[in-house]
């Protein structure tokens, strides 16, 4: 996935919030900043996983960085319940 869907991403998300696309960046950048402080256990492994290049990604980054995840877990989801289709 390229670091321009994530760009797209973004864009999109302001459009449809009525604001300009540096606005939309930088309360992602905020939303990020607040889930990384959580000091939920989960939450905290979650991001020690996520930072392990130990720099913070940026909010596009972010969005490849999940929706990969979220790709992979479907893939893994049909192959352990036995309807991969082939």
């Amino acid at each position: 996935m390229k670091k321009s869907r994530g760009v797209k991403a973004i864009k999109e998300i302001a459009r449809k919030r009525g604001i300009r696309v540096a606005e939309a960046r930088r309360e992602m950048e905020l939303a990020i900043d607040a889930a990384m402080l959580n000091p939920d256990p989960a939450s905290q492994e979650f991001w020690d996983k996520y930072m392990q290049s130990g720099n913070k990604l940026t909010p596009e980054d972010f969005i490849i960085y999940i929706a990969k995840k979220i790709e992979s877990d479907k893939r893994s989801e049909k192959t352990t319940s036995g309807h991969e289709s082939t």
